[in-house]
């Protein structure tokens, strides 16, 4: 593994795991088996760090979800992959989540704090479409499609803090449980 590739890898996981705040450049250093100026070389500073492992992460999961909201397929349907592909991607590495979620928007500086909440937001703004396409069929209840959006990706979210890839479920029976429970509730009729 390259060296940069070490040093965001060791560096996502102290962050997720003991908050940014409270990681010391000169911690990761140790960690990677490096000096504190020779890490300068690679990241000049701990905030350039979470920046590019907030931009990568970011990345990882609108690449995932590309093109479902927007694709032709029955809009339940749509839900279920987007579920999937969400559930799948941050399970891939669930540490993700805490830098996702927690450590970038609190910690990064403006305009990067901004940019980061933007794509946030676009990317929640994919499944409110789903769901506004659902209401729109008339085969969802009338809900408001952002608190929805929001609430079942808290839901997904959430099987950060308790998966086990050892468990009895996989990511995906886990995505269509949590899609089901939530198509249930917004279907008019099933």
């Amino acid at each position: 593994m390259q060296q940069r590739e070490r040093i965001l890898e060791e560096a996502l996981r102290l962050f997720a795991e003991r908050g940014y705040e409270r990681v010391s450049l000169r911690q990761l250093a140790s960690k990677v088996g490096l000096r504190s100026p020779t890490l300068y070389h690679y990241f000049p500073t701990k905030e350039a760090l979470l920046e590019t492992l907030a931009a990568r992460i970011a990345d990882r999961f609108e690449k995932a979800v590309e093109g479902i909201a927007e694709s032709d397929w029955e809009v339940t349907y749509k839900l279920e992959r987007f579920c999937l592909a969400h559930l799948t991607t941050l399970l891939e590495n669930p540490l993700q989540a805490a830098i996702f979620l927690r450590e970038a928007p609190q910690f990064l500086s403006e305009p990067e704090r901004q940019a980061f909440l933007s794509r946030q937001r676009l990317y929640e703004a994919k499944l409110e479409s789903i769901l506004q396409e659902g209401i729109q069929k008339n085969l969802f209840r009338e809900i408001e499609p952002r608190f929805m959006a929001v609430s079942l990706l808290a839901a997904l979210n959430a099987t950060a803090t308790w998966y086990q890839p050892e468990g009895h479920l996989t990511p995906a029976q886990i995505a269509y449980s949590l899609s089901d429970i939530f198509l249930r509730g917004l279907i008019r009729t099933w």
